[in-house]
């Protein structure tokens, strides 16, 4: 894998509306993990999985250091922020030998597998970042 920039779809009307409603539905969720488990940590960095069979997803979250995302299996993933942040859904199309992508501190979101492969990644956050 090598570090490509994500690439991402146009959100079509009938996806956009279930993302909204997905929001809707955990506006009162707490945050949780990033992923799934721990595999590994240090002071610099802590090593995360994270699998999404289609239609699963993480908990909401807080990216509070900068990660690097080594992504080895999915098709597509979307990116939904809490409505109170201003931000847009997005939704990363995974290319079929998958990527490694840096994802800046400062988000929050929960990740949704709304493609119909099984989504795997590991992350590997900054501790120091």
């Amino acid at each position: 894998m090598r570090f490509t920039p994500p690439e991402f779809i146009e959100i079509p009307p009938e996806l956009r509306e279930r993302l909204e409603k997905f929001r809707d539905e955990r506006a009162g969720d707490p945050l949780g993990k990033v992923a799934d488990h721990v595999l590994w940590e240090d002071d610099d960095v802590r090593v995360w999985e994270m699998t999404l069979e289609p239609g699963e997803w993480t908990d909401l979250h807080h990216h509070e250091h900068d990660y690097i995302l080594c992504i080895d299996s999915g098709d597509l993933v979307a990116g939904i922020p809490p409505k109170s942040s201003g931000m847009d859904f997005f939704v990363g199309k995974v290319p079929e030998a998958g990527n490694t992508v840096r994802v800046p501190k400062g988000g929050t979101e929960w990740a949704l597998n709304v493609g119909k492969k099984r989504y795997h990644e590991i992350l590997v956050e900054l501790k120091k970042s």
